[in-house]
């Protein structure tokens, strides 16, 4: 009896250890997922503002139209996310460019992968394209984009490395749990 507790025992653990290993990996696995996104997601935001920069100095559309336009062109979520904010600048039922501007940035906030700094920086945008004068609007759409590049270019570069260590870290807090539990 005393054999089939202690076999009993092993297996359960031994069950245990897997489950913590599993469930941490895969917790590695989310955070490379996450950051591929992310670079997905900063590529479709480089994308809506190029083509935001060209429909406003080529088509002489309105910003919500140009909205409108450029996230019907791109899709994905920052695509939509445009779309819907040209839609809502469209109706403009009492409300300014900001408030609106900063409403459905919340609501992108909540859809993507990108970082707290990415959604900062496109809230300063916001407060810049609310200028009338088309070549401010032109300058800033310009030195954003290429901001934007900017930091795409990093993280790309970074990413091989952060995804070792992301998938590593993760492996390795399920070994530390596993080690600590038994």
């Amino acid at each position: 009896m005393n054999v089939y507790l202690m076999h009993r025992e092993i297996v359960c653990k031994g069950l245990g250890i897997s489950m913590i290993l599993i469930a941490t990996l895969g917790w590695g696995l989310v955070y490379r997922r996450r950051l591929q996104l992310r670079i997905r997601q900063l590529q479709e935001l480089i994308q809506v503002f190029a083509l935001l920069k060209g429909e406003l100095e080529y088509q002489c559309q309105i910003l919500p139209d140009a909205f409108i336009a450029c996230g019907t062109q791109v899709g994905g979520t920052c695509g939509q996310w445009m779309e819907a904010t040209g839609q809502r600048l469209n109706q403009m039922q009492g409300e300014d460019f900001q408030s609106i501007w900063a409403e459905e940035l919340a609501i992108l906030e909540k859809q993507t992968a990108l970082s707290p700094a990415d959604i900062e920086e496109v809230r300063r945008l916001g407060n810049q394209l609310s200028y009338p004068d088309i070549h401010t609007q032109l300058g800033v759409l310009e030195r954003y984009r290429k901001g934007l590049e900017e930091k795409e270019r990093i993280l790309v570069g970074e990413l091989p490395g952060k995804m070792r260590t992301g998938t590593m870290l993760g492996v390795l807090g399920g070994v530390f749990l596993a080690i600590l539990l038994v």
